[in-house]
C-alpha cells in the first residue's frame, strides 16, 4: 500500500498526483538530481548504493535502513509531520552485465531490512525496481528490424496468417524466460527484487536511460515495470527526460523525471528544445527568451569560460524541461495531452514508434485501459495515429460486437459531415429531408475516417460527436482498409436483415463501398453525383428509395402517391437485381410490406443501442413491453411504467442510470457484476475512496457509469478509476457517487 502518493486526475494513462510530504509537491515532477545526495533541505533525498558503501552484507544494510528510518521518525518528531522527506532507499547499481542473481539477492537482503524496520507506510520510500529483459533484447541481429515501420502496423491491417511471420512483433511485449541460475536458486525474474510487492510510494525504474532511442526494447521494460507496481504508486523513469521526450513518457504513465540529461547535456555545451536538442557551434541564434538567453547570443555563450557557460546552459535546459512539464500537466487537466503528444513524437523516430506501440491492442490492452469512455474537449484527430487510439478503437469495436441495428430491411449510407452531431448539420438536413417520408423503413450509418461507422442510433455518443479531423478530401491506404473493413464487418454481420442498400457518398466513401460490395457480393445502388446536396442528387436519393419501398408492394397494388417521380433520375446500379417496374399503372393504396418502425420505436430503438453500447447485454434488462421513452432527442428519458430508469446526458450522449435502474439490472438473471463497484456495509457520502472498495468489474474505466453495491446500501455514480485500480488502490477517488440510498437499514452494533 502507499501512503504518501495520490492520484487525484487522469488523461489516458498520464496522471496528475502528488506526493504528500512536507508540503504537497504535484506530479509529474522534475527532480533536480544535483540535489539529491547534497541538499539535505531537498524534499528527496538519495541514500546512494550498496557500491558506495563497499559491502552487500546483510548487517551493513540493515544497519543502512534502520538508520534511514531514524531520521524521518527523527524529523517527524521534532517538526511535528513538517519536514517528511521521501528517502531513496539504498541499492544494487544496475549494469547490463551485473549477473541477474546477484541483484536479487542484494535487492533481498534491502527488501529483508525495510521490512523487519516496518518503515512501510510510514516513512516515505522510493525503491529501485528492475524491468524484465536479458542481453538478448540487446543483441537482435540487424536484419531483424529491417521491416522498419512494418513492425508498428496496427493488429487489425495484419491478415491472421501474417500475424506469426511479423518479424518486428515477435520481439515486442514478449514474456522473457527466468535465467536458469536465479530459478535454481528460487528467485524469479518476475520477483527479482520483491519491491514490488512492498507498496513503496515511489518506484525508479533501473536503466530506463539506456533504452534512449530504442522503442521495442523500453516498451518492453516500461511494460513489464507497470504491471507489477501497484496503481497507486508513482512512476520514476531516471536518467532519460528532455525536453523533446518528457511529454510522451508521461503520456505512457510516468509520474516523475530528472535532470540528469538536462544538467549532463549543459556540460557538453548542448542546447536543449522541444524540438531537439543542438551542439552550440551550431546555432546562430538563441531560440529561447528565458533568464539564461535572454539578450545574448550564440557567439557570446561560446565565448564564454567553460564553467560560466555551462552554468547558463543549466540553467536553460532546466528551465526549458520544467516548462515543458508544466505545459503537460495543463494538457492533462483538459484531456488534451493525446493531442500533443501526437506532435511532439514527431521530433524523434523512436518516440512514434512508443507511441505506436502503446496503441497497439494485439501487443497490450494498456491503452485501452487507461483510455476514458469520455473527454471533455474536442477529439482533433490530425495524424495517422489518431486512427488507432484507444477510444477510437474501442468505439468501432464496441459497434461491431454490441451494436444491433433495428429490425428494418433498408440501409442507407451516408458520409460524414464538419458538424456533429452529424443530424444537425445543413448536409445530413438535406438528406433527412429527401427520404423523410420513406425514413421509417430505413437504417442509417455513416462512414467517416478516423472513427469508421457511426451508426444514426449512436451518433452522440463519445466519440462520434465530439471529434475535428483534417479535410482534404483524399484518404490514404489505412484509411481506407480501416474503413473498408469495417463496413464489411458491419454488412457481413447483418448481410440477412438488409435486402436493400443504398450507398448516397461519393469520391473515396464511394470507392470504398464499391469495394466491398464487389468483395461481399451484395448488391448496393449508388446514388449522387458530384455534390450529394445538389437537387439532381437528392432526387436520385430520394427516387431510389421510392423505387425499393414501391416494390415491396404486391404485384399490381403499387401506391398511387409514390409514382409521381418516376422514370427521373433513375441512380446507377451495382449488382443490382430486377428493378421495379415503373410502367404499372396507379392501383388502390396499399401497405409496402417492408419491416418498419414508428416514432415510438425508433427512440427506443436509439435508446437502447446507447445502452448496449455502455453496459453490453446487460442492459438489454431496461428495455421490455413496458419501456417508454419520454422526452426528445437528445433529452430522452427511459422509463419503466411510472419509474425512471435513465437519463440521456446529451453532453457526452450516455445514460446516466437511475437507482431503479440499477436495482433492475441486478434483479436480471444474467447479472453477474456488470459496471459494479462492491463496498463494504456503509452508505457513501460525498466521494467513494478506494479504500472502501471490496471488489470492481475489471471492465469498468474512466467515465463509466458504475453501480455501487453494499451489503445494505446501493448507489450509482461516475468511475474516476478503472475497475483494477479500484481494487488494488488504497488513496484517491473511485467513484463519484451521484444517488445512494440503504436498500435495508444496517444492524446496530
Amino acid at each position: 500500500m502507499t501512503k504518501f502518493f495520490e492520484v487525484e486526475e487522469r488523461d489516458g494513462a498520464a496522471r496528475l498526483g502528488k506526493l504528500l510530504l512536507d508540503k504537497n509537491i504535484k506530479t509529474p515532477l522534475l527532480v533536480e538530481s544535483s540535489r539529491l545526495a547534497l541538499d539535505p533541505d531537498y524534499p528527496i533525498q538519495d541514500m546512494g548504493t550498496l557500491w558506495e558503501f563497499g559491502t552487500d552484507d546483510a548487517e551493513e544494510v540493515k544497519t543502512m535502513v534502520f538508520g534511514i528510518k531514524k531520521r524521518g521518525e527523527a524529523a517527524e518528531n521534532e517538526n511535528e509531520n513538517k519536514n517528511k522527506r521521501l528517502f531513496i532507499l539504498p541499492r544494487a547499481q544496475f549494469s547490463l552485465t551485473y549477473p541477474e542473481k546477484e541483484d536479487v539477492k542484494r535487492n533481498r537482503k534491502i527488501r529483508e531490512a525495510v521490512l523487519e524496520a516496518e518503515m512501510i507506510g510510514k516513512i516515505p520510500l522510493a525503491g529501485m525496481i528492475r524491468p524484465n529483459t536479458s542481453l538478448k533484447h540487446f543483441e537482435r541481429e540487424t536484419e531483424e528490424n529491417a521491416c522498419g515501420d512494418a513492425g508498428f502496423r496496427d493488429a487489425r491491417s495484419i491478415p491472421e496468417e501474417q500475424k506469426a511471420g511479423d518479424c518486428c512483433a515477435s520481439n515486442v511485449a514478449k514474456p522473457i524466460a527466468a535465467d536458469s541460475e536465479a530459478e535454481s536458486a528460487g528467485l524469479s525474474l518476475n520477483s527479482s527484487s520483491g519491491f514490488e510487492n512492498l507498496g513503496y510510494d515511489v518506484y525508479i525504474m533501473e536503466g530506463a536511460g539506456t533504452f534512449e532511442e530504442d522503442a521495442i526494447g523500453f516498451f518492453n521494460a516500461f511494460l513489464s515495470v507497470k504491471s507489477k507496481i501497484p496503481y497507486d504508486s508513482a512512476l520514476w523513469l531516471s536518467n532519460l527526460a528532455t525536453p523533446e521526450n518528457a511529454a510522451v513518457l508521461i503520456w505512457m504513465g510516468a509520474d516523475i523525471l530528472d535532470t540528469v540529461r538536462a544538467e549532463v547535456a549543459a556540460y557538453n555545451d548542448m542546447y536543449m528544445t522541444t524540438a531537439g536538442t543542438f551542439y552550440l557551434d551550431d546555432l546562430e541564434e538563441l531560440p529561447c527568451r528565458c533568464t539564461a538567453c535572454v539578450g545574448k547570443s550564440a557567439k557570446m555563450l561560446r565565448d564564454m569560460k567553460k564553467a560560466e557557460r555551462a552554468r547558463l546552459l543549466e540553467i536553460h535546459n532546466i528551465g526549458t524541461l520544467e516548462a515543458e512539464i508544466s505545459l503537460v500537466r495543463e494538457k492533462i487537466r483538459k484531456n488534451a495531452l493525446r493531442e500533443y503528444v501526437e506532435g511532439q513524437c514527431r521530433t524523434k523516430t523512436w518516440l512514434t514508434g512508443l507511441l505506436r506501440l502503446y496503441d497497439r491492442r494485439d501487443l497490450s490492452d494498456f491503452a485501452e485501459q487507461n483510455a476514458p469512455v469520455f473527454r471533455r474537449e474536442t477529439m482533433y484527430a490530425t495524424t495517422a495515429e489518431s486512427q488507432t487510439r484507444a477510444e477510437i478503437v474501442r468505439f468501432a469495436h464496441r459497434v461491431t460486437d454490441l451494436y444491433e441495428a433495428p429490425k428494418k430491411e433498408i440501409l442507407i449510407i451516408f458520409p460524414c459531415a464538419m458538424k456533429k452531431p452529424y443530424s444537425i448539420s445543413n448536409s445530413h438536413q438535406r438528406f433527412i429531408q429527401a427520404i423523410e417520408r420513406n425514413r421509417k423503413y430505413v437504417n442509417e450509418i455513416i462512414i467517416t475516417s478516423p472513427i469508421g461507422l457511426v451508426p444514426r442510433e449512436l451518433e452522440l455518443t463519445y466519440p462520434a460527436a465530439h471529434y475535428d479531423t483534417t479535410v482534404t478530401g483524399h484518404w490514404d491506404l489505412e484509411e481506407r482498409a480501416w474503413v473498408g473493413g469495417l463496413l464489411e464487418a458491419y454488412l457481413s454481420k447483418n448481410k440477412t436483415q438488409y435486402k436493400h442498400i443504398i450507398a448516397h457518398v461519393e469520391g473515396p466513401y464511394r470507392e470504398i463501398c464499391v469495394s466491398v460490395s464487389e468483395k461481399l457480393g451484395i448488391p448496393m445502388i449508388l446514388t449522387g453525383k458530384k455534390s450529394l446536396t445538389s437537387q439532381e442528387s437528392l432526387k436520385q436519393l430520394r427516387a431510389a428509395l421510392d423505387d425499393l419501398v414501391n416494390a415491396s408492394v404486391p404485384a399490381n397494388e403499387l401506391t398511387a402517391d409514390s409514382l409521381d417521380e418516376q422514370n427521373q433520375n433513375q441512380p446507377n446500379q451495382l449488382n443490382q437485381p430486377n428493378q421495379p417496374n415503373q410502367s404499372q399503372n396507379k392501383k388502390q393504396k396499399q401497405k409496402p410490406t417492408l419491416l418498419k418502425r414508428n416514432p415510438n420505436e425508433e427512440k427506443w430503438d436509439q435508446a437502447r443501442a446507447i445502452i448496449r453500447y455502455q453496459f453490453g447485454p446487460i442492459g438489454d434488462t431496461l428495455f421490455s413491453k413496458e419501456t417508454v421513452i419520454k422526452g426528445n432527442f437528445p433529452k430522452f428519458q427511459i422509463f419503466d411504467q411510472n419509474e425512471q430508469l435513465a437519463t440521456l446526458v446529451p453532453q457526452f450522449g450516455q445514460f446516466a442510470i437511475s437507482l431503479a435502474g440499477a436495482q433492475k439490472i441486478i434483479q436480471s438473471p444474467n447479472y453477474a457484476g456488470q459496471y459494479t463497484v462492491r463496498i463494504d456495509n456503509f452508505l457513501p457520502k460525498g466521494s467513494l475512496l478506494a479504500p472502501g472498495i471490496i471488489d470492481a468489474d475489471e471492465n469498468i474505466r474512466v467515465g463509466d457509469d458504475v453501480i455501487i453495491l453494499g451489503e445494505n446500501a446501493i448507489g450509482v455514480g461516475k468511475a474516476k478509476m478503472t475497475g483494477k485500480e479500484m481494487k488494488i488502490s488504497t488513496k484517491g477517488v473511485a467513484v463519484l457517487p451521484r444517488h445512494t440510498k440503504w436498500i435495508a437499514e444496517p444492524e446496530k452494533k
